[in-house]
């Protein structure tokens, strides 16, 4: 009898438990309480697997059409703040009241966006829509499934690209958001964890954010749908005008990011004060056109920024772009006296006549003081503390004539364990970095706990013991076991475990480990042991059953030559005669060793290096001047937290204080009026024509050829890991 693995949707004959392809063990239950029990139907033709990813909107299934006898991916509306589902159970359960009114709005605009959505089904760069349907008190959308991975996982293992590699992403994008964009279709959530890309080259954008406009509407939860550094201004406020633009903005604000290696700021500090730097001046290799085009884009207020994908397409082609200038906001009149906005309405005609009257004392006037940028006595400037340590944190507030306490601890992903995570008044009011707070002020610091979680380590087909070794290692020391009476394995040995292996989980959480009996009884005879090396290690355990033999896993190595998962070496060798029921032990390779890389930012940058090459990475240092970050310590790293192979080079930019005054030398004579500057040397023949508008040297700049459109035909079916809505 074949069985239909809800791991991959691959068909075997059942005979045993372990998938052969992908290693999903029948039976496994789902991961959370609220996700749907693997196996279970919907409409009567979509049978729904594993979950693919989850987040706060909605959950993804890996499924598969008992009609059409595909894999497809199946998404569930389920927002967390306004619905869940009781265990064991299908149908969900919506909070009453106004989130029941949320969670009908935003239902109904999904499926309408869905129904939109699938008149695009050949259009490239949109995720094929095959069905909609409400069922089980929900929404469900099925897509076709996709096999690659997201632009932010390439990021992050690659680090970042070339423009000649970024370019063409970026465009097969635009020519997705252009199709869109004609019915009214606005993503609003652009960035590389929502930009895929499939083995077989195509771009796909994911994840299209009607749900989550409406189902904010009045939720208290609206930093969940900002990435930060994508997001424009505009989704920061309350009624926000939102269009194209918004597009334009995450999407350019994506390719910032793919070939600087750096998020833009926060679109809300750059309207205060923009630091943002062009990415010729962080060493990237750019034609001046492109740039412009890029830094167009990325202007925060709409009426500067580029107004659509089209335009921003043209920008990008065009070997003419100018780079415009963003124009100052007007100042806010409505708290300035009366009397003052009449006299600034007058002040052209009348402002004789008034020196006249206030020169003779008949007009007495006790004008508003003038904002002062000057500190005030007896006030310091709140420096920030985050990823300081706590002895320095404390020093550096003790300069300034401040006190330091603790504040508490709490856990995280990014700060190191016992470094400072966050800073506060006694209230718990976030202190800001630059904020001017009276001497003798309490600083409350808030201190990492580090984040509570590793990861299930590797521990299939070990021995009981070793494996227990290696969860204890892994700070994993809740076990339970199970017997394990059906699986092909000698006794003693783990053939599975729950929560599944490689699932992240909290320290204390307790793990089930599934433990082989033994019961397997083989056939009587003798047996030529296979040649394992090199072989996966699913496809090594099925070729020693069909031979007869046992299987087991001595240890794993690291290795920059077998590729992780795959058999470094075995005993007995290949070749040898065995008895059946046998055991040949392998060992694995875990391929390249990885570490998990911190965020040093804030650190001295002897601090940095010690924790980083601590980790086994390898640190190079550059400096820039700062004026938001204290001389010596890090303004920002070329990696950003997360697993990383050993050795891997990470680079500091450290910085070198604020900028000092510049001195303006008199242009005289030769070269600077006439014939130099102005005329043939940087506005004429030099840097504008040749090179550079501000008189920054590009020799390095080349430029690119011009990229290929996006493709024309349409999208093969393929797995959406796609983590919203």
């Amino acid at each position: 009898m074949k069985i239909l693995c809800f791991g991959c949707m691959e068909e075997y004959e059942g005979d045993y438990d372990v998938c052969p392809y992908c290693g999903y063990v029948q039976g496994t239950p789902a991961k959370e309480a609220y996700h749907i029990t693997p196996g279970v139907m919907l409409k009567g033709r979509y049978k729904v697997g594993r979950v693919l990813g989850s987040g706060g909107f909605g959950i993804t299934y890996i499924g598969y059409d008992m009609i059409l006898e595909k894999k497809v991916a199946i998404k569930e509306y389920l927002p967390t703040e306004f619905a869940t589902r009781m265990p064991n159970q299908t149908m969900v359960t919506v909070y009453t009241g106004e989130k029941q009114e949320q969670f009908l709005a935003g239902m109904k605009k999904s499926l309408d966006e869905a129904k939109r959505l699938a008149e695009f089904q050949q259009t490239p760069g949109i995720t094929q829509v095959f069905d909609f349907f409400e069922e089980n008190n929900t929404a469900y959308i099925v897509m076709e499934l996709l096999e690659g991975e997201t632009l932010k996982d390439k990021l992050k293992r690659d680090g970042k690209m070339t423009v000649e590699e970024a370019l063409p992403i970026i465009l097969a994008v635009i020519g997705a958001l252009k199709a869109v964009h004609t019915k009214s279709i606005i993503h609003r959530d652009i960035a590389p964890d929502n930009i895929y890309l499939l083995k077989n080259g195509e771009v796909k954008l994911l994840d299209f954010g009607a749900s989550r406009q409406v189902t904010t509407t009045h939720s208290k939860s609206l930093t969940v749908i900002l990435k930060l550094g994508y997001a424009p201004v505009e989704q920061y406020q309350s009624g926000g005008n939102q269009g194209p633009w918004t597009d334009v903005y995450a999407l350019a604000a994506t390719f910032y990011k793919m070939i600087t290696g750096n998020r833009p700021p926060e679109s809300p500090e750059r309207r205060i004060r923009d630091t943002l730097k062009e990415p010729s001046k962080l060493g990237v290799v750019i034609d001046k056109n492109i740039e412009n085009a890029l830094m167009n884009a990325l202007h925060v207020r709409i009426e500067d920024r580029t107004k659509s994908a089209e335009e921003f397409e043209n920008a990008l082609y065009s070997p003419e772009c100018q780079r415009t200038e963003a124009t100052v906001e007007k100042v806010d009149m409505g708290r300035w006296p009366r009397w003052l906005k009449v006299l600034c309405a007058v002040a052209g005609a009348g402002v004789m006549t008034f020196g006249i009257l206030l020169a003779t004392g008949v007009i007495v006037i006790d004008l508003p003081e003038l904002p002062s940028f000057s500190q005030t006595e007896g006030t310091a400037w709140m420096p920030s503390l985050v990823n300081m340590s706590q002895d320095d944190a404390k020093a550096r507030l003790e300069e300034l004539g401040l006190k330091c306490e603790i504040g508490g601890t709490e856990p995280s992903d990014t700060i190191m364990k016992g470094y400072v995570l966050g800073q506060a008044d006694k209230e718990g009011q976030k202190i800001e970095a630059g904020d001017e707070i009276p001497i003798g002020t309490k600083v409350y610091v808030t201190i990492s706990s580090g984040n509570g979680k590793t990861e299930i380590p590797d521990i299939l087909w070990m021995d009981e013991a070793t494996a227990r070794a290696r969860l204890t290692d892994a700070e994993l020391i809740a076990i339970n076991t199970t017997e394990d009476t059906e699986s092909w394995a000698p006794a003693g040995v783990v053939t599975g475990a729950e929560p599944e292996i490689g699932t992240e989980i909290k320290l204390e959480e307790v793990i089930t480990l599934k433990i082989a009996s033994g019961n397997s009884v083989p056939e009587s005879g003798k047996a030529e042991i296979p040649d394992l090396t090199g072989v996966n290690e699913q496809a090594a355990y099925n070729q020693m059953k069909e031979a007869g033999l046992f299987f087991k896993k001595e240890n794993l190595e690291y290795s920059t030559t077998v590729e992780k998962g795959n058999i470094i070496s075995q005993s007995p060798a290949a070749g040898t005669e065995a008895s059946k029921g046998d055991t040949v032990t392998v060992i694995v390779s875990d391929g390249p060793k990885q570490v998990q890389l911190i965020s040093v930012v804030g650190q001295t940058e002897a601090e940095a290096r010690t924790a980083l090459e601590g980790l086994g990475v390898t640190v190079s240092v550059t400096q820039d001047y700062s004026d938001t970050v204290e001389a010596g310590r890090v303004i920002t790293q070329s990696i950003e937290p997360g697993s990383v192979s050993e050795g891997t080079e990470v680079v500091l930019t450290v910085s070198r204080g604020v900028r000092p005054a510049e001195t303006t030398r008199a242009n005289t004579g030769r070269g600077n009026t006439g014939g130099g500057n102005t005329g043939g040397g940087n506005t004429g023949g030099g840097n504008t024509g040749g090179g550079n508008t501000g008189g920054e040297s590009n020799a390095a700049v080349t430029a690119p050829t011009a990229p290929a459109p996006p493709p024309t035909t349409a999208p093969k079916p393929t797995t959406d890991p796609d983590t919203d809505w």
